[in-house]
């Protein structure tokens, strides 16, 4: 499972792999630039020009910023969506400010780009506690009520109308410019959008760093991840906002950073990530699928390009798989966009 050689691209475009695991993978329009380290979302968009009444269904994704090999300082400001319909992409209005690891969460027909890291001469990993949010891609994003603390490669997703960003990292001191400077936290904001403002929720029961985030039934779900000081991890933790309680579900099979997860029929899917050795790490291309009924994990298809600081977005009956880099670490950034389906 995750070995090299697996897959082969066949005729029809899709990919072929001679495991035996569930699932399949097909590759699609490749992203109009490389970037990693990267939260995407769904959103949607007017296909015509015509005004309506009706709900907005999700049909497109949305990513903002990440680390782009072109850009200046190798951040981007750049808005970039996907139209499944015609597999194609297109550019929305800029962020205010370049960003990598900034998430984005879809929360009550906004999107809101949240944290995320500034870089410049002055360090490569300043934390900021902005927080944007945009009606439609081809408006300007209005800033709203910032976080109360730095806190970047957190979960951020939307529970029940409101935002939450758990975990992550933030600035151990008044330094604030480079890894070193940072170290895992608890903390776990939710942002209200009537009020423009964030409160303090149950803090995340084990602190760190790089996990992915999954909401099912309401409830989230933090998978994976790493410590500042002590690597991956398998843990996954799962949160009530009802009862405003955390618990332990059962870990990961294997510790995975770095990774992207997105729900399809009731069920988590984990995809990829990093791992750091003396040796110099590597990267994934295990995926997994998790059952909350049976709180089981099970092996499906490996991702045919292995990467990590990916994003994943279910849409319709597929997820989508993007970006992300092929090396542990900020080099071989990759473009590429890949469909499961299960």
């Amino acid at each position: 499972m995750g070995a090299g050689g697996l897959w082969a691209s066949t005729a029809i475009g899709a990919y072929a792999h001679n495991d035996g695991s569930p699932g399949a993978w097909t590759p699609l329009a490749n992203m109009p630039f490389p970037v990693q380290e990267i939260y995407p979302a769904p959103f949607w968009m007017d296909r015509d020009a015509a005004p309506s009444l009706k709900p907005k269904p999700h049909n497109i994704i949305v990513n903002a910023g990440g680390l782009a090999p072109n850009a200046p300082f190798e951040v981007t400001d750049q808005v970039t969506f996907y139209d499944p319909l015609r597999d194609t992409w297109g550019y929305g209005e800029a962020l205010p400010a370049p960003r990598h690891h900034i998430a984005l969460v879809n929360n009550n027909g906004y999107l809101y780009a949240i944290g995320g890291f500034a870089r410049d001469r002055n360090g490569g990993w300043q934390m900021r506690t902005d927080c944007w949010r945009t009606g439609s891609l081809d408006e300007n994003w209005e800033a709203m009520a910032p976080l109360p603390h730095p806190q970047a490669e957190s979960v951020a997703a939307s529970v029940n109308g409101r935002i939450h960003v758990v975990g992550g990292r933030s600035p151990a001191g008044s330094q604030n410019s480079e890894w070193r400077h940072h170290i895992d936290s608890d903390e776990h904001w939710t942002y209200d959008p009537g009020a423009n403002r964030w409160r303090t929720a149950a803090p995340l029961p084990t602190p760190r760093n790089s996990s992915a985030g999954a909401v099912v039934n309401g409830i989230l779900y933090v998978i994976g991840g790493r410590t500042v000081s002590d690597g991956n991890m398998t843990t996954v933790e799962v949160y009530d906002p009802l009862s405003d309680r955390w618990e332990h579900a059962r870990p990961l099979p294997k510790a995975q950073a770095g990774l992207a997860a997105a729900v399809l029929n009731g069920k988590i899917y984990a995809f990829g990530g990093e791992y750091f050795s003396p040796a110099g790490g590597g990267v994934f291309a295990e995926s997994w699928e998790y059952d909350p009924r049976s709180d089981q994990w099970r092996a499906i298809a490996a991702m045919p390009r292995r990467r990590h600081g990916l994003g994943a977005v279910k849409l319709d009956n597929a997820i989508y798989v993007m970006g992300g880099a092929a090396s542990a670490g900020g080099v071989n950034t990759s473009n590429a966009l890949d469909k499961f389906e299960i």
